[in-house]
């Protein structure tokens, strides 16, 4: 993957967590899904590393339907 890919999953964690700094659990639901798909293909650990806190914040939501 390129570095663009890198980028756009950790834009995309930022957008995450900052849904969940906004109480918008199930908004951060979808950013987050796509930058941990985009992680999965990056050479980088920093969009993985950049994710966990916040896969972790939305794993205390599990029982909403977007989570």
């Amino acid at each position: 993957m390129t570095m663009r890919t890198r980028d756009k999953a950790l834009y995309l964690s930022w957008l995450a967590d900052a849904y969940l700094a906004a109480g918008e659990v199930e908004q951060a639901a979808g950013p987050a899904t796509r930058a941990l798909e985009l992680s999965n293909g990056v050479a980088s650990i920093r969009p993985r590393k950049r994710l966990a806190p916040v896969l972790e914040r939305l794993g205390q939501h599990r029982g909403l339907t977007a989570v």
